[in-house]
């Protein structure tokens, strides 16, 4: 639904196109296949276009119970529009790459942090605290602050969701934003310090796009892994499949691990892959 967007980051693999849709056209077409529930999201940001209640009208009115935002809480900033939006969403999910303000607008190149904070202080002071999932984008600017920004979210939004940390893929604005994709072997140590934080807080956490070598030890907290687990049917359009790589062949872990991605191996090769001969039925998933 998204054609424009209120940040220009760095890393965005979706970036605006600024081609308007027709939300009734869309509603019809949801109406016919019966569905429920939609994750408002996609090539932007939903709240910026100007008709994000429009949406939510028709597609309520095609028989859409349940919404999901994906979102930079900028506009949420502005409390009647947050509390019309809190109203109607069941979940937020709120990209918010740094609890610094420096690292914010280098990596967003605006000067929104506030905002942004300002919208994630709204939801909570509106009583919907548990409605905010944290979407943390891992790169080069902000990886080694990820233990901090962890325990700033447990200590600041202790009634939040969840953390979901993702590493960055090598598309769209990504492409000439030099080196922004930082390596696994670099993450890793920065990313287990962080998921230990939250887990000695009781806050639950997942990892997204790594592969489970890089995570040693901390696999039960991998995306794809518990997908895996639960049997999943997956859906990922626009995404590309694992890479086929030399280690990957030989690990037992292999049926419940993302891989590298091919936009991965561009930039930094398979060399740090290591096959593993661990049973991935003997991993225990974490709270998510």
């Amino acid at each position: 639904m998204a054609r424009t967007c209120n940040l220009y980051c760095v890393y965005c693999h979706n970036p605006p196109t600024g081609e308007k849709r027709d939300p009734l056209k869309i509603a019809a077409a949801l109406k016919k296949r019966g569905v429920k529930a939609v994750s408002l999201e996609g090539g932007g940001e939903p709240t910026a276009g100007g008709d994000f209640f429009e949406w939510i009208k028709a597609l309520s009115g095609a028989g859409v119970k349940r919404f999901m935002l994906s979102t930079n809480a900028v506009a949420l900033s502005d409390a009647g529009f947050c509390r019309r939006a809190v109203g109607k969403i069941e979940y937020f999910t709120v990209n918010f790459p740094s609890h610094r303000e420096d690292v914010y607008a280098k990596i967003t190149r605006s000067v929104k942090f506030r905002a942004a904070l300002k919208g994630l202080l709204n939801i909570k002071a509106l009583g919907a605290e548990e409605k905010i999932r944290f979407f943390h984008i891992i790169s080069a600017a902000n990886y080694r602050l990820l233990p901090e920004f962890a325990m700033w979210a447990a200590r600041n939004f202790p009634r939040a969701a969840f953390v979901n940390f993702t590493f960055v893929r090598n598309k769209g604005r990504a492409l000439k934003a030099g080196r922004i994709v930082p390596r696994y072997t670099q993450v890793s140590p920065f990313i287990k310090l962080a998921l230990a934080a939250l887990k000695l807080k009781g806050y639950k956490a997942v990892v997204q796009n790594i592969p489970l070598c890089a995570l040693k030890d901390f696999e039960g907290f991998s995306f794809e892994f518990q997908r895996w687990r639960r049997g999943d049917r997956v859906l990922e359009e626009g995404i590309d499949p694992k890479a086929a790589c030399p280690a990957c062949a030989r690990c037992t872990l292999e049926p419940a691990c993302c891989g590298a991605r091919p936009d991965y191996l561009k930039v930094h090769g398979a060399g740090e892959l290591k096959a593993s001969r661990k049973d991935p039925r003997s991993i225990t998933p974490e709270r998510f």
